[in-house]
C-alpha cells in the first residue's frame, strides 16, 4: 500500500506540474498577446481596386508607449502617371492593411489630393481593447512647400486606442435613494406640493357649494 500511494502522489505531482506548465505558458503567450510587436502589410491600389500593388510594411507595438515605424519604398515613374491619370478623372486612391489575424483594412482618399500634398499622408489605425487592429483611416496632409522629389512618400503613423466610455455613478445614486427610504421611513419626507395641490380635495367642494348657494340665492328672494 506504501509503494502504491507514494506513485499516486507521484502521478499527481507530474500532472500538477504539467498543469502549471500549460497555464504559465497561456499566461505568457496572453500577455505577450496584449503587448507583442504586430507586422502589417501595406498595398495600395491606382486603379480604383482592380489590381493591388506592394507598398511597404508597418510595424508597431500594442503598448500604448510605442512608437509605429514604417518601411516603403518611393513611387516609380509609372506609378506616379496612374495616381496623375486617377487625379484627372476625379478618382480616389486606395490602400489596403492587413495582416495575420486580421482582415483587409481598407481605406481611401482622393488622388488629387495625394498629388496636392506631395504625398504627405496620414495613416491611423484603430485598435480595439485587445490592441488589435479594427480599422485604418487615410487622410492626405498639407505639404508646405512643393517637395524635390515628389515620388517619396511623406507618412505618419497614428495608432487610436480605444477608449473606455462613462460609467454612472451608481454609488451617489445608491446612497440618495436610501436617504429617501429613510426619509419616509420617519415621516420627514418633504412635500414639495403647491397649497392648492395639497388641499383641492377641500377647495372645489366648498367652491361648488358657494356657486349652487350664489345662483339659486335671487330666485329665494323673488318668491318670498
Amino acid at each position: 500500500m506504501g509503494v502504491e500511494c507514494r506513485r499516486n502522489i507521484g502521478t499527481l505531482m507530474s500532472v500538477s506540474l504539467l498543469l502549471l506548465g500549460f497555464g504559465g505558458g497561456w499566461c505568457l503567450a496572453s500577455d505577450h498577446d496584449m503587448d507583442g510587436e504586430m507586422m502589417l502589410r501595406m498595398e495600395h491600389s491606382l486603379d480604383m481596386g482592380e489590381t493591388w500593388e506592394s507598398r511597404g510594411s508597418l510595424a508597431f507595438s500594442k503598448s500604448r508607449s510605442s512608437v509605429p515605424s514604417i518601411n516603403q519604398g518611393s513611387m516609380s515613374e509609372e506609378s506616379l502617371s496612374k495616381l496623375e491619370s486617377l487625379c484627372s478623372n476625379n478618382q480616389l486612391y486606395l490602400i489596403k492593411v492587413y495582416g495575420e489575424g486580421i482582415g483587409d483594412l481598407q481605406s481611401y482618399t482622393p488622388a488629387c489630393a495625394m498629388l496636392s500634398s506631395s504625398l504627405a499622408e496620414q495613416i491611423t489605425l484603430f485598435l480595439d481593447w485587445r490592441g488589435n487592429p479594427i480599422a485604418a483611416n487615410l487622410a492626405a496632409r498639407n505639404s508646405f512647400g512643393k517637395k524635390a522629389n515628389i515620388q517619396k512618400f511623406d507618412t505618419r503613423i497614428q495608432v487610436q486606442s480605444m477608449e473606455n466610455g462613462p460609467t454612472p455613478d451608481t454609488a451617489a445614486y445608491i446612497q440618495k435613494m436610501e436617504e429617501e427610504k429613510s426619509r419616509k421611513i420617519s415621516g420627514k419626507t418633504e412635500d414639495n406640493r403647491s397649497f392648492f395641490a395639497k388641499y383641492w380635495m377641500y377647495i372645489v367642494p366648498l367652491c361648488v357649494i358657494m356657486l349652487m348657494n350664489s345662483a339659486g340665492g335671487p330666485e329665494g328672494g323673488g318668491a318670498r
